[in-house]
């Protein structure tokens, strides 16, 4: 698995921005701290110039869709989204039991998300490498996959799944419309300066039911984002194709038995990987 450099969270500048502030004063209690935490996300002081002209939702951190000079030489057409998405969520929802036809509170992780494609400076290369891809019939899709891994000692593998109730709940309390992973894929929207009349966002949520509450740490990896792809070598000697993805790790201090949705916490910065 291969980390790339990315920006960091805004929550981890909003804090940096904070402790830079007040330091070590002794009025800066936690609810100071929280105050300006939250008035640095909302009034954007805490992100870059360029990330600034991204127009976020409350709440939102954005993920540059960064790619190195090697990446790009490997893959002309090659394409990563910026990615704007808020913090894990919980929600109780009644869901029908397919069985039975009752319906049963069930826990609900989800994790919105708004995804922008971006231009991409390329270089121009002498002798640049022919891909070993065969090059695309069809535009380029957007098919994104969601997947849960708990870090425990039976790790479990959970995928992002439709469910109509919960998608319904969701957009109710976001106050948003979110499409759920079969409803968001479509062509790639042409790339965009961020603010610009032709940008396009797709707007999407990823729905996990079953999550082990005993489970202390989360790790999700967020594929489907770029079309970065490399090949390695496999534990068996044969080709491996890895896939350019988001991964970003969460942690929850409480218990089992009276799950909190503030629990669910960032766990470090996102990081592109391949895997």
């Amino acid at each position: 698995m291969t980390r790339l450099n990315n920006d960091q969270t805004a929550i981890c500048r909003a804090n940096s921005l904070v402790n830079t502030i007040v330091g070590s004063a002794p009025w800066a209690g936690k609810a100071v701290r929280s105050l300006l935490a939250v008035t640095a996300l909302s009034t954007g002081l805490l992100f870059t110039q360029e990330a600034s002209a991204q127009v976020l939702l409350g709440g939102e951190q954005l993920v540059k869709g960064v790619s190195t000079a090697e990446e790009r030489v490997a893959q002309s057409d090659l394409w990563v989204m910026d990615i704007a998405f808020k913090p894990m969520r919980q929600i109780v929802v009644e869901v029908t039991d397919p069985k039975t036809g009752e319906k049963k509170p069930e826990y609900i992780w989800y994790m919105t998300y708004r995804a922008f494609n971006r231009p991409i400076a390329q270089r121009e290369v002498d002798n640049q490498p022919v891909n070993e891809f065969d090059p695309p019939v069809l535009p380029p899709m957007f098919v994104p996959e969601f997947t849960l891994v708990t870090q425990s000692e039976t790790p479990e593998v959970i995928q992002d799944t439709i469910c109509p109730e919960a998608l319904a709940a969701i957009n109710k309390r976001e106050k948003f419309t979110f499409q759920n992973s079969v409803e968001a894929v479509a062509p790639i929207p042409p790339a965009a300066e961020p603010k610009s009349p032709d940008e396009q966002a797709i707007s999407g949520v990823a729905i996990f039911r079953n999550v082990n509450p005993k489970a202390k740490r989360y790790t999700v990896y967020l594929t489907g984002f770029s079309n970065g792809i490399r090949t390695i070598e496999g534990p068996d000697g044969q080709p491996l194709v890895q896939h350019k993805t988001l991964m970003q790790k969460y942690w929850r201090p409480g218990d089992e038995f009276d799950q909190k949705e503030f629990e669910i916490r960032l766990d470090g910065e996102p990081e592109w990987i391949y895997r």
